[in-house]
């Protein structure tokens, strides 16, 4: 279950909140201002290198059309009476394209196995499913990833087959599912 509040998600334990422009003009070149604007303590293994390497389009995308935020990335924020936290990411690849929205997602290694990449990606698949040009949601895995096998078929993902590359599988969710 999860909530959305002025394009912010909540589950029982995080607040994702979709990057913008601005933020991720910050996470590429201030990123103490960036954690002061999420609320998070700074951290050093932000961003890894994956989304490091995806910023700038990102960056370019969300600067040239604003009805990008929510497609592309999302913080994870862990709330908690210590303090919030910054531990993880995921987001669509872009709009929807013929019904079908493509997610990613990482977790920081310090919060693997806590349940929390499960509550996001849930609440990040039902969002997208909850728009009516979207009717089902593909994610692709390499085959020896476990943790995201499991959390995929752990929220109905059904494999559909090689994914893109070699060694990835593909994965569906549809609307019914």
């Amino acid at each position: 279950m999860y909530s959305l509040r002025m394009d912010v998600l909540t589950t029982a334990r995080l607040r994702l909140m979709p990057a913008t422009a601005d933020l991720t003009r910050l996470e590429i070149g201030d990123r103490n201002e960036f954690f002061a604007r999420l609320g998070v303590a700074p951290i050093p293994d932000w961003p890894s290198p994956t989304l490091a390497e995806v910023l700038p389009f990102f960056l370019e995308q969300l600067e040239t059309d604003l009805s990008l935020v929510g497609w592309l990335s999302w913080y994870w924020i862990l709330t908690s009476s210590h303090g919030d936290e910054l531990v993880g990411g995921g987001g669509f690849k872009g709009r929807p394209v013929g019904g079908t929205a493509e997610i990613g997602y990482e977790i920081r290694p310090a919060h693997r196995r806590s349940g929390l990449a499960t509550e996001a990606v849930d609440a990040l698949v039902a969002w997208a499913l909850s728009h009516a040009d979207v009717d089902r949601v593909v994610a692709e895995t390499m085959f020896d990833n476990l943790a995201s096998l499991a959390l995929l078929r752990k929220l109905s993902f059904v494999h559909a087959g090689d994914g893109s590359e070699a060694g990835l599988l593909s994965f569906i969710r549809t609307r019914t599912s």
